[in-house]
């Protein structure tokens, strides 16, 4: 028994010695995972790396999407300075054709006046005047509109920028039609007038 007790007790002193050093390395070394903890991890990873390609796609997107706007939006600007440079060079042939009109007018009732002092054209050179002052309205808000183009392609929105000079268009527009009648009014009164002189001689 003593033999036994002396030939393991340096096995004993051994194990005491070494017993810290294998606690320290056990704490050291990470602990075994399971194959259920190996696949959960797994599939965290998984997740993770989609998650970050679906945000890469997802900005990728709205770059695009951004892109498309910008492309619209400068083409809506384009589009709508074409539109409104057609619009007013035909607004300015409408003015210049019906300045031209008036003046014809004017001299036809000077003409008649010269002839034939005894006929009151006073009604008639009133509705010519106001139909100058109409035209000339017309020309302000014309010019008023094309100082506003501008504004409107710099806008961030120039689709909406425009509607809000539309209405100012549109009574441009009306304007020109009311000189218009107003001046074909003047001219069917004026061969009234010669009508008139006719049946008088």
């Amino acid at each position: 028994m003593k033999k036994i007790l002396s030939a393991s007790l340096p096995f004993f002193f051994l194990l005491i010695i070494i017993a810290p050093v294998l606690v320290q390395a056990n704490e050291n070394t990470p602990p075994l995972t399971t194959p259920r903890q190996l696949h959960q991890q797994n599939l965290e990873e998984l997740k993770e790396r989609l998650q970050e390609k679906m945000e890469e796609r997802q900005q990728i997107r709205e770059e695009a999407r951004a892109t498309r706007v910008a492309r619209l939006t400068e083409r809506k600007r384009e589009r709508i300075g074409i539109f409104f440079g057609r619009l007013t060079t035909r607004f300015e042939a409408v003015i210049n054709r019906l300045e031209r009109l008036i003046s014809r007018i004017e001299s036809r009732l000077d003409i008649i006046e010269a002839n034939d002092e005894e006929i009151d054209i006073s009604a008639i050179r009133d509705d010519v005047s106001g139909a100058k002052d109409l035209l000339e309205e017309a020309e302000d808000a014309l010019v008023i509109a094309q100082s506003s183009l501008e504004d409107i392609l710099s806008a961030e929105n120039p689709q909406e920028a425009f509607t809000d000079v539309r209405d100012l268009i549109k009574g441009i527009k009306d304007q020109l039609v009311e000189v218009h009648r107003v001046l074909v009014q003047i001219i069917g009164d004026i061969k009234g007038l010669r009508v008139g002189q006719g049946e008088e001689d």
